[in-house]
C-alpha cells in the first residue's frame, strides 16, 4: 500500500443537486423561485432554444430589486437551468459535471483568481480542462442586460465543445 496517493482525488460531483435546482427554477410550489410568475414555463424544456425564454425572463427580472436570499435563490436556480441545458446538449465523449467551487479550484488553480461567490458557487466542468460559470452569467445578465445573454453563452460553449470534441 503506497503512502503517497498516485492518483489525484476525484472531485465530488454535484450533478443531482444542480439538476434539482434547475427543476425548482421551473416549478416549486412550496418554495417558489422569485419572479416565477413572469416565466413562461411552457417554453422551458431544457433545449437551447428554451434559453431565449430565460433571456426574456432575465430582462424582466433585472428591473426588479432582488436582494439577499431572493437573489441567491434566483441566481442558483436560473443558473442551474442554464447549466443543465449545456450539460444535456454539449457533445463529446465525456459528460459535463457540476462541481463546487473549491473542487474546481483543486482541479485548476487558475480558477482561484475568479474568486468565490454566488456566481462561482457551482462550476460546470467538461471532465477535462474546460470550465464555465452559468450562475455567474445569470448574475451578469441581471447587472448588464442582453449583452450577457444566457442563450448566446450556452450556444458558444456547446459549439466550442463540438469543435474540440470534448
Amino acid at each position: 500500500m503506497p503512502i503517497w496517493p498516485f492518483r489525484p482525488r476525484q472531485p465530488e460531483l454535484q450533478d443531482q443537486g444542480l439538476a434539482d435546482l434547475a427543476q425548482m427554477f421551473l416549478l416549486n410550489p412550496d418554495d417558489p423561485t422569485p419572479g416565477g410568475e413572469s416565466l413562461d414555463v411552457s417554453r422551458c424544456d431544457f433545449t437551447v432554444e428554451s434559453l431565449k425564454a430565460v433571456d426574456d425572463h432575465l430582462e424582466v427580472m433585472r428591473h426588479r430589486s432582488l436582494e439577499g436570499e431572493a437573489m441567491m435563490k434566483f441566481v442558483l436556480r436560473c443558473g442551474a437551468y442554464v447549466g443543465e441545458v449545456i450539460r444535456r446538449h454539449a457533445p463529446g465523449a465525456k459528460p459535463w459535471h457540476w462541481l463546487k467551487y473549491d473542487d474546481a479550484v483543486r482541479l485548476d488553480q487558475r480558477l482561484a483568481a475568479v474568486g468565490k461567490g454566488l456566481g462561482t458557487a457551482a462550476v460546470l466542468w467538461d471532465g477535462r480542462e474546460g470550465f464555465c460559470f452559468p450562475l455567474g452569467r445569470v448574475g451578469k445578465y441581471l447587472e448588464n442586460g442582453a449583452e450577457d445573454s444566457v442563450s448566446v453563452f450556452a450556444q458558444v460553449i456547446i459549439d466550442r465543445a463540438a469543435r474540440e470534441g470534448a
